[in-house]
């Protein structure tokens, strides 16, 4: 088991050392983003970006993500690259974090070869870095950040494989009412950008669809005691806890829950809880428990190309393929948009240097159409939404991560166009609502 102390000493060097990296002023490009075409001289590598967490609080999920863009590089270069160039893939730590984020798409920014990044992991990272790569014009595609946030600016750079939360919210939702027979719940969220927007709406559609929100609260992510908020619910325990966010908090609100006697309440989550390191952290308190996230895909790829694809990621790496869920095959499929995309617009001049238009590859990853991927055949809408799939409710079974019930896309949109048309408000209206009673 990883050390947390040692992790927080991480996270503390790699902030100073990013301090370091050159700023820009805010609504600036980088001048050396002035040219649309990015020249790579004969001989050299065309360059790409990675960004998530490395040190702090997504670790594996996000080294999944990391390890996964890394296949699909490793698998074009020994194919002989993109047009006779090779390709590298420049990692970055963002520790999950909105300036650490910023700070490390600015250094991309700045990197005048740079042609695109897969990334970044967690939604409150990948939205304000992607206010620097949408000014500075450099495509990115993210494996994992699900906030509604992240495509719904009118952004032209910024695309994703993964599902929005508002999605997986209704996914859980039905999960809650229907299967588990969930009546009334206490929602949390961890305070942070994901968190807090995939629990506003879970509220908010529980409602809707009949179901009742007790209390719904925010806490601090970095507490070591959430007994203050459990005890509230000790004498009328409710049917379910929700939390919105990430393993480290949901696991102890796991633990504390039993040590307080509430057994019989599920804790149900989302996929920053859907990893084996939760598993590890809540221990024997983890059994049982339910979290949901990505689902395979309409047009999923064949069992024997993941399976080889799993193979090479852990022989790759020396790890085991489910210990960094849930989103390698996404990704994969992440790094290889961009690289298809780069695979359509580059030109070998005259001279041999490869010639690459970041104008005509922001359009050709929008483009995207029909890509059948790992995590399943991919189109991208005028938002940059590609991977709108399915969502998969998870339990912990045996000690593993044990897939219980899927939800198609139709299943969600249906069930997302039966809800009551509402301001944009509603769901944090609901959450302050329900909190203050």
């Amino acid at each position: 088991m990883r050390n947390f102390k040692n992790f927080r000493l991480l996270a503390a060097l790699a902030a100073a050392a990013l301090t370091a990296m050159p700023l820009y002023a805010a609504g600036a490009a980088p001048s050396a983003q002035a040219s649309s075409v990015v020249t790579i001289a004969k001989g050299g590598k065309i360059h790409l970006g990675w960004a998530g967490d490395l040190s702090l609080q997504l670790i594996q999920p996000s080294e999944g993500v990391q390890y996964g863009a890394t296949v699909a590089v490793n698998r074009i270069n020994a194919a002989g690259g993109i047009k006779g160039f090779q390709v590298m893939l420049e990692p970055q730590d963002d520790q999950c974090t909105g300036s650490v984020a910023t700070t490390v798409a600015q250094k991309f920014a700045s990197e005048a070869d740079l042609l695109g990044v897969v990334g970044h992991v967690c939604s409150g990272a990948t939205i304000p870095a992607s206010d620097v790569y949408e000014k500075a014009r450099i495509v990115m595609v993210s494996a994992s950040a699900t906030a509604v946030k992240v495509t719904n600016r009118g952004y032209t750079t910024v695309n994703r494989v993964a599902f929005s939360d508002k999605y997986q919210a209704i996914g859980d939702a039905l999960y809650i009412l229907n299967t588990l027979k969930g009546k009334n719940i206490v929602v949390l969220d961890d305070s942070q950008t994901y968190g807090q927007g995939l629990a506003a709406t879970l509220a908010a559609d529980f409602t809707q669809l009949g179901g009742k929100v007790i209390d719904a609260e925010s806490i601090d992510a970095t507490a070591k005691d959430y007994t203050p908020i459990l005890t509230k619910f000790v004498s009328t325990p409710p049917d379910v806890i929700f939390f919105g966010g990430y393993d480290g908090p949901g696991a102890l609100l796991t633990q504390q829950m039993h040590q307080l006697g509430m057994t019989k309440t599920i804790f149900f989550s989302d996929d920053g809880v859907q990893d084996a390191n939760y598993i590890k952290l809540a221990g024997k308190d983890a059994e049982g428990q339910y979290a949901s996230s990505a689902g395979s895909l309409p047009g999923a790829t064949s069992a024997d190309t993941l399976t080889a694809f799993q193979k090479e990621f852990a022989s790759t790496f020396s790890v085991k393929y489910d210990d960094y869920a849930p989103y390698q095959t996404q990704g994969y499929d992440a790094a290889q948009m961009i690289l298809n995309g780069i695979s359509s617009v580059a030109q070998v001049d005259a001279s041999g240097n490869l010639t690459v238009d970041r104008e005509a590859l922001i359009k050709a990853v929008r483009a995207t159409a029909g890509y059948k991927g790992l995590s399943g055949t991919l189109s991208c809408d005028a938002s940059g939404d590609c991977g709108t799939g399915t969502v998969t409710v998870y339990q912990i079974q045996s000690g593993k991560w044990v897939g219980v019930q899927t939800y198609s896309a139709d299943d969600l949109f249906k069930a997302q166009a039966s809800l009551a048309p509402a301001p944009a408000a509603t769901a944090a209206a609901t959450m302050a609502a329900t909190a203050s009673k």
